[in-house]
């Protein structure tokens, strides 16, 4: 069982152009004692409230029209419009497969969480995310969190020094 949070300071806004999964992201929320989140239909309607109010952390669904969620974290990770590119992105999507997760990732994202999502599963990834922060990387063709995974506990002989 991971630890207990309190999450009323916490800013969060998340995006997605379903107004049922706003509904349902508010009510998470709120169930996770986050009373400052905003829902955002648009990139351009985040990147809006990024630029009023400086998020926590940026929750955003893969599949946005007109653009998509891998188009927004790049913009994010680019610092557009004078955004915060280090403010972490969780992506919740119902596209799961091993090329959507990968592709997430090398855009720039902090977590991946599949839907269905629900309060328990939210609550995990977002301890996880405060827990193991992981370096942010800028290179000629990637910016964002470090993709490698730490493998604690493995000390064999191949361990990276």
């Amino acid at each position: 069982m991971s630890k207990y949070y309190n999450f009323r300071n916490l800013d969060i806004i998340f995006v997605d152009d379903n107004k049922n999964m706003h509904s349902l992201l508010k009510s998470l929320l709120l169930a996770m004692n986050v009373v400052n989140s905003r829902g955002c239909y648009t990139s351009e309607e985040c990147f809006k409230c990024m630029l009023e109010d400086a998020p926590d952390i940026v929750i955003t669904d893969m599949s946005l029209n007109p653009e998509n969620g891998i188009d927004l974290i790049r913009r994010i990770r680019q610092g557009e419009m004078g955004v915060d590119r280090y403010t972490p992105i969780l992506v919740l999507s119902g596209q799961t497969s091993l090329k959507h997760v990968v592709s997430a990732r090398d855009a720039g994202a902090t977590e991946f969480l599949a839907k269905p999502v629900s309060v328990g599963s939210l609550h995990d990834r977002l301890v996880w995310m405060i827990e193991n922060p992981r370096p942010f990387i800028k290179a000629s063709t990637y910016i964002g969190p470090d993709r490698r995974r730490a493998m604690r506990g493995y000390e064999g002989m191949e361990r990276r020094q």
